[in-house]
């Protein structure tokens, strides 16, 4: 062999070691898999009944109260029942049976006293048995135009409003971004080998749970037909906010990640989830406290859309990382007031400011 044989010999041997060494070679390929991302969720052994029951025990439970707005006088034991789901409180079978769900025990634990105590005070409010209500004096509100009626306290609270978005926020909202979209639930040591026929990888149902706390059918946001809770709420901030289809993608995408072994592709999905649902929370919130700017001079709307903005304001701080502050949380309610029949157009419009400031809506803040 020649003198330049030998050197062509050894500098291919030195290029082939160099391709070996550090994997960059023209044949080397992404890490990442290649999967696709359905448009819809309908993926193979998907399994959230829990969620499910839960939106209808919140179903029965807000549908109790609401008689409240025509006169019945409501009973506290009852709620608490139907809260812990004890002694069959409910008028669905179904649910009566299902005795591992309840509400209770899956709301976050600081607040679950809370939520009792007002099942105490939306009951004392009933004793008025639809008598109407003035400032100082529980009873019924009706609406200006004689439409709607709403059962407050004597400080105009809707306390069935703040229960009912209190514990979409505390249940729904807190079970999804803070247990089954965290590392606890999705992360590296859970198992994403072993399928379960019917419900997929425990990382899999972990993920399924949490969109069932969304409440959207597996073909939003096209279909727009029986949304729940916050898909409900999303549509109806969506136009503003475009919370439909980012949330719906991150599930999407999320779930097709798993299956196809994507952790980063996972990660990020869970990341967008749980900004835009906090930003959701937000946007509904604004979006009921511009009604209730609307509805200064009709007492009974204002004290409806106050107490649903409560309730939702409520559920933001739900979240560790959350973009409202604690002292943030604490201006709002100030802004608001202890008593509904004082709250003015300028402190609503304040406590708009306190929102859309925290979480960058000014600009979207009057659309909503």
């Amino acid at each position: 062999m020649t003198l330049s044989a030998l050197k062509h010999k050894a500098l291919a041997l030195v290029g082939l070691a160099a391709c070996i060494t550090f994997s960059s070679c023209s044949e080397d390929k992404d890490d990442t898999p290649s999967y696709d991302v359905p448009a819809t969720y309908n993926f193979a052994n998907v399994n959230y009944s829990g969620q499910e029951t839960r939106i209808a025990m919140l179903d029965e439970l807000g549908n109790y109260i609401k008689t409240g707005n025509n006169g019945v006088v409501l009973n506290a034991q009852k709620m608490k029942n139907m809260y812990a789901n004890a002694n069959a409180p409910f008028a669905s079978a179904s649910l009566n049976e299902a005795t591992s769900k309840q509400l209770k025990n899956k709301t976050i634990e600081t607040a679950q006293a809370t939520f009792e105590n007002m099942f105490d005070k939306v009951a004392a409010a009933s004793q008025s048995a639809g008598a109407p209500a003035t400032n100082g004096t529980a009873g019924i509100l009706t609406s200006a135009d004689g439409t709607r009626t709403y059962l407050v306290d004597a400080n105009g609270l809707e306390y069935g409003q703040v229960i009912s978005k209190g514990l979409m926020g505390g249940v729904f909202y807190f079970q999804a971004v803070e247990g089954y979209l965290t590392t606890e639930k999705i992360g590296p040591a859970v198992d994403n080998t072993t399928i379960t026929p019917g419900e997929g990888t425990t990382m899999e149902h972990h993920w399924d749970e949490a969109f069932g706390y969304f409440g959207a059918p597996k073909d939003f946001p096209t279909n727009l037909n029986n949304l729940k809770y916050w898909a409900n709420y999303s549509n109806q901030v969506n136009a503003a906010l475009g919370s439909n289809k980012v949330i719906m993608d991150a599930f999407l995408k999320g779930r097709a990640a798993i299956s196809a072994k994507d952790m980063a592709g996972k990660d990020a999905a869970a990341a967008t989830i749980r900004t835009e649902w906090e930003r959701l929370i937000a946007a509904s919130a604004i979006h009921e406290l511009n009604e209730a700017k609307e509805s200064v001079a009709d007492q009974a709307k204002k004290s409806h859309y106050l107490s649903e903005a409560i309730g939702f304001v409520m559920g933001l701080q739900f979240k560790t990382d959350r973009k409202l502050s604690a002292a943030k949380y604490n201006e709002f309610l100030a802004k608001i007031g202890t008593n509904l029949y004082n709250t003015t157009g300028t402190d609503i419009a304040a406590a708009i400011d306190i929102l859309s400031s925290a979480y960058n809506m000014d600009a979207i803040k009057g659309q909503l």
